[in-house]
């Protein structure tokens, strides 16, 4: 590593570092705590890499809460995606063109935001800038760089199945190169492949670390729905299609996409035609989707997308600084940075929702009972809150068990409650409104509900739009208004007060009327 390229690596894990969350984020990142905590499987696929990866940086760091270290995780990934990114782009447009494409990455909304808390998409970044980066170079290094790109593609899969998508790029920079170099593609596939099987072995951990029999069940996501994400988001792709297509371009940024256009005109048509290739992936994964972009819930599921697109932006500024005027290629990298800087800065220094609403679900919940619970945060928060100090109550999620049966059994042995399911989510597991009793973020099945709840801190991220945060409001204020309705199928008028209270928590998804 040159010293420029640890510049921009210590540069921007300073930069993530500063605004990491303290403990967990709402979501995925409880499931993917437990896993590192305790060397075992995250839902579907599992993700290995990251389990590995996140209890190896938890024994090594000897300060901080072990979630925070995953943070770390994430920042020293981002960070390295960005540094890859300088030293791909420096090779073809020096320091200012490299500074660009690094500041253009860095300071993209998604890595960003993935490099501040615990999940795997800092990583993927990481491994989508690494392949970019090891498919050009010298001759005399070619088959060294085939082998490392064939692990990375290998551990980039185990990583995150979405790296499928931006293969098309690697791929083809490759074919260049073998044309370039006069190597024959056939050699270099042949002296990968045995890497990328390698890199794909890792997955064997799951079988091993797993419950017995689940193996292929979980890596091909038979119980996620394989390629289908959150049917209740779907449209028909030609209704969805349009809103998708708006939403990819506009979610690239204004300066550096139009200095990625300039790139692009200038770039070499085989280069070009394989970095649009990896963008054009992510373009299609939102098709696949077929995602209704209107709402602010479906929009956050697809940010991940744009990290690649984000990154052949940033590759192509590079090359558009590179063929500057020699005066404006710092101006350029301080247009990038500062139209970056100027908006708000991502920062979760003091973010503790997730923490407070698993410590809320605590508080519900009473000893020897149990919660069947709908949403991933509620779930995953609960169980990762569980490593420090035991619950005292079993906690099912609704969508990996048998809802009816698990209530059932629970019933006759103590207090039984839900949390997060809609009434016709309830009516279907059998449970009539007039059966269910209101008691703050939880619905009581039967017998005395537990005192209310309180929110223990309101701080900056109650105020913040970021989706993360949205999520646990989403959280309070639905089971804000579950109360209210629960009291009106008992015939007790509830005032205007629980639906006040959730238009106030969650005004884009709940209106006054």
């Amino acid at each position: 590593m040159s010293p420029a390229t640890a510049l921009v690596f210590l540069a921007a894990a300073a930069l993530y570092l500063s605004g990491a969350y303290p403990w967990l984020a709402p979501r995925d990142a409880g499931d993917l705590g437990v896993a590192a905590s305790t060397l075992g499987v995250a839902h579907a696929p599992g993700y290995p890499l990251h389990a590995l990866l996140g209890r190896a940086i938890e024994a090594l760091l000897p300060f901080g809460h072990p979630a925070w270290r995953l943070s770390v995780l994430s920042a020293l990934a981002g960070a390295g995606a960005a540094a890859v990114a300088f030293a791909a782009a420096r090779r073809r447009a020096g320091v200012w063109g490299g500074l660009a494409a690094a500041a253009a990455f860095a300071l993209s909304a998604p890595l960003w935001k993935f490099s501040l808390l615990q999940e795997k998409y800092a990583l993927h970044a990481l491994f989508c800038a690494a392949l970019a980066a090891c498919a050009e170079g010298e001759r005399e290094t070619v088959f060294g760089r085939a082998r490392l790109s064939g692990l990375l593609v290998g551990l980039g899969l185990v990583n995150h199945q979405s790296l499928l998508f931006w293969l098309p790029a690697p791929l083809l920079l490759w074919k260049a190169q073998a044309e370039r170099h006069g190597v024959p593609l056939r050699a270099l596939a042949a002296a990968a492949l045995p890497w990328t099987a390698a890199g794909l072995s890792l997955t064997l951990y799951t079988w091993v670390r797993g419950e017995p029999g689940t193996f292929l069940d979980t890596v091909l996501r038979r119980r996620y729905g394989t390629t289908s994400l959150f049917a209740g988001f779907q449209r028909p792709l030609a209704d969805a299609a349009p809103g998708l297509l708006r939403h990819f371009f506009s979610g690239l940024a204004v300066p550096a996409a139009a200095l990625a256009l300039y790139g692009a005109a200038r770039a070499e048509r085989a280069r070009l035609a394989a970095l649009l290739a990896g963008a054009a992936g992510a373009a299609a994964f939102l098709l696949l989707t077929r995602f209704d972009a209107s709402g602010w819930a479906a929009r956050s599921a697809l940010e991940p997308a744009f990290l690649a697109p984000a990154l052949v932006v940033a590759l192509l500024a590079g090359e558009a600084v590179a063929s500057l005027p020699r005066p404006a290629g710092p101006l350029a990298v301080a247009l990038l940075a500062g139209v970056a800087v100027w908006r708000p800065v991502p920062s979760h220094r003091g973010d503790f929702l997730a923490y407070d609403y698993a410590r809320d679900l605590r508080r519900a919940v009473p000893p020897g009972g149990a919660l069947l619970a709908s949403g991933d945060t509620a779930s995953f928060a609960l169980s990762y809150d569980a490593l420090s100090r035991p619950l005292g109550f079993e906690v099912g999620a609704s969508r990996l068990v048998d809802g009816r049966a698990w209530l059932m059994t629970r019933r006759a042995r103590g207090p039984v409650f839900t949390t997060g399911m809609g009434l016709e989510e309830l009516a279907g597991l059998g449970l009539e409104p007039k059966a269910l009793a209101p008691a703050g973020l939880v619905q009581a099945v039967g017998g005395t509900p537990p005192p209310p709840v309180l929110v223990l801190r309101r701080e900056r991220p109650w105020e913040t739009s970021d989706s993360y945060s949205k999520d646990v409001l989403l959280s309070y204020a639905f089971a804000s208004y579950l109360s209210a309705r629960l009291l009106e199928a008992r015939g007790v008028d509830p005032g205007p007060g629980l639906d006040l209270l959730a238009v106030l928590l969650d005004p884009e998804d709940y209106r006054w009327e």
